[in-house]
């Protein structure tokens, strides 16, 4: 499999505005994909996690509505080849061989969970990312220390797309889907109860969306950078401070996913890399606000009104950056650094 990331950021961009606006489903950016190979075989073997952020960050960076909708995808590929066995991985190496794309709905509607009586489904999914065009998503049933998968596909079902009105990330299509009356088939199921929230998957596969909003924050420096190029300000030395400040921290969420990602390929660093997962959620976040920030200072007003590219970027990483738990996230870094677990430095053994 051969693919340049440049290429692919790229041709995951050309539509992106008009998805956004649209609320549509990014088409061309999953057909790129596709004719790269990267939805039937992603990077996704242990051993392969630094290519898999760095090409997650690729499609970000030209898309992140179209990155999230990809990291599911990976998400679910990922637990189905980790926990599956038998006709339940057979069935789902047989669906990514004829294209399918998969998703992973975790979050209950609060009211109507879903729940299995006499093996038949009913209840709802809220965050239900990517159902206007995707095969099969990965649900859950259960409790959260019992989480059970099964891989549904997810033609015909009802679903309701009045309360999806985000200030970004429109084209990821979250909307509440209904599962009521679906009959569970033994190969659907992934795994054992339990097997979802296992560690260090749940906890330090967080840094896939992580490599998604680093993708984010390049897309905003290229879009300021090609503004002040287009209009000559970039001998400016306020706007070549801010720019610099920029790719600092641009840069710096690049060497955090290496970090994470070296760590992920080494078992005998593989005790870190929850903690360093939740250093890099903090640091990335930090440094998004502030690229937001600058970016916003370095083009004003004129980039807060569409169809300027930046004023779709700001809403799209500003909601992207609110994924559950950063408080948790810190408490386990804290925890990690004062059992002496975890210290700056400790992921730098030689790749």
């Amino acid at each position: 499999m051969s693919y340049d990331l440049a290429s692919l950021t790229k041709a995951i961009n050309v539509e992106s505005a008009v998805c956004d606006a649209q609320g549509s489903f990014p088409e061309a950016a999953f057909e790129a994909l596709e004719a790269a190979g990267l939805i039937a075989q992603p990077p996704v073997k242990t051993e392969a996690t630094p290519e898999l952020l760095r090409l997650l960050a690729a499609v970000g960076r030209g898309d992140m509505s179209t990155g999230r909708l990809y990291e599911g995808h990976v998400n679910a590929v990922i637990l189905a080849r980790q926990f599956s066995r038998g006709a339940a991985l057979e069935r789902a190496e047989r669906l990514l061989a004829a294209g399918g794309t998969f998703g992973v709905w975790n979050t209950d509607a609060p009211q109507e969970p879903l729940v299995i009586e006499n093996g038949v489904l009913s209840g709802k999914k809220n965050f239900a990312s990517g159902v206007d065009r995707l095969s099969h998503a990965i649900v859950t049933t259960g409790s959260m220390a019992e989480r059970m998968m099964w891989l549904v596909p997810i033609e015909n079902l009802s679903i309701d797309r009045s309360w999806w009105k985000p200030m970004g990330m429109r084209s990821s299509g979250s909307h509440v889907v209904d599962f009521s009356g679906v009959v569970l088939e033994d190969d659907w199921a992934i795994g054992f109860p339990g097997d979802y929230t296992s560690e260090p998957l749940i906890s330090a596969g967080a840094i896939r969306f992580v490599a998604v909003q680093v993708g984010g924050m390049h897309a905003i420096l290229d879009v300021t950078l090609d503004h002040l190029r287009r209009l000559s300000r970039c001998e400016d030395r306020l706007q070549q401070q801010r720019l610099a400040k920029m790719a600092i921290a641009v840069e710096t969420g690049y060497l955090w996913l290496d970090r994470v990602g070296r760590e992920w390929r080494q078992p005998k660093l593989a005790k870190t890399v929850i903690p360093s997962t939740a250093a890099a959620r903090g640091v990335v976040e930090n440094a998004a606000m502030l690229v937001l920030d600058l970016a916003e200072k370095s083009v004003g007003a004129a980039g807060m009104i569409a169809p300027h590219p930046l004023e779709r970027l700001v809403r799209d990483l500003r909601t992207y950056l609110r994924q559950p738990n950063p408080d948790g996230a810190a408490d386990v870094l804290g925890k990690s650094v004062a059992d002496l677990e975890w210290a700056p430095g400790l992921g730098r053994a030689t790749p």
